[in-house]
């Protein structure tokens, strides 16, 4: 279900609205929208704020790293967010802000990770035509080489 808000904007902020949009190649409606619901999730969550990378907004810790990379690695220590402060080298409140955000929003955050996940090597010399595979013998990986 949606509703239908009316703002008043100024004929400056119309106009750069509108631009942004015809930049991005979607509606005013959806940037405006999007915009909103944006700085309420930053108002709900302070330490989130929201970047675009190549074109797609992400949820980041501010002035660090995408959400989604949090939790991907949280992921590889169980979701300890102090095993995953530390890999990061960030403070505790800062990863449980990733955390408490994540259990918010779990499906805008696993879209990516899903994506990464679901990677495999001919899809990623299909985007890298010049990827070549390597393969590191085994004694080299257990410190045995010398």
């Amino acid at each position: 279900m949606s509703q239908i808000v009316s703002l008043r904007l100024t004929d400056e902020t119309a106009t750069r609205l509108k631009e942004i949009a015809r930049l991005s190649g979607r509606t005013v409606n959806e940037i405006g929208s999007t915009s909103i619901e944006e700085w309420i999730r930053q108002q709900e969550y302070a330490e989130i704020e929201f970047r675009s990378f190549q074109g797609v907004r992400h949820a980041c810790l501010k002035g660090h790293i995408r959400v989604w990379k949090i939790i991907m690695t949280a992921q590889d220590y169980a979701m300890d967010a102090e095993k995953t402060a530390e890999h990061f080298q960030l403070p505790l409140g800062k990863i449980k802000a990733a955390f408490h955000y994540y259990e918010a929003y779990p499906d805008e955050i696993n879209r990516p990770i899903d994506a990464i996940s679901a990677m495999t090597f001919d899809k990623l010399k299909r985007l890298l035509p010049n990827l070549e595979a390597i393969s590191i013998p085994a004694e080299a990986l257990n410190g045995d080489a010398e």
